[in-house]
């Protein structure tokens, strides 16, 4: 698992082709991302519908920064399993009932298309 200087893990489960994910470009992904540190299994908290991927820019701050920082570098068709602390998900706050605060993210990320 490689770790960034902001303390974010992650593991290329699949590697992609073509050009790399990079600030500034807009990605559509599926994720399935889980919650750690209540019990003893990951709680899943949230996921794509196959049929209607997420989209978003790189650096525009529209999503969690661990997103951010987990999709740079992807090639489209690549999977990436990424470990966001806290400071880098939700942070202090959380996300209502859905994400205590202080939580740690499992998210697995596959990068179906980099425009």
């Amino acid at each position: 698992m490689i770790q960034t200087n902001t303390g974010l893990r992650y593991e290329d489960k699949k590697i992609g082709t073509g050009s790399d994910a990079t600030v500034g470009k807009s990605v559509a992904i599926h994720y399935t991302c889980w919650i750690t540190g209540y019990g003893n299994d990951p709680v899943k908290i949230g996921e794509t519908v196959r049929s209607d991927p997420f989209w978003f820019t790189i650096g525009k701050k529209t999503v969690i920064q661990g997103w951010d920082e987990a999709v740079r570098g992807m090639k489209a068709g690549g999977i990436r399993l990424a470990m966001i602390p806290p400071h880098l998900g939700y942070g202090a706050e959380g996300l209502g009932r859905k994400v205590p605060p202080n939580s740690h993210l499992i998210t697995e990320i596959e990068l179906l298309i980099i425009d």
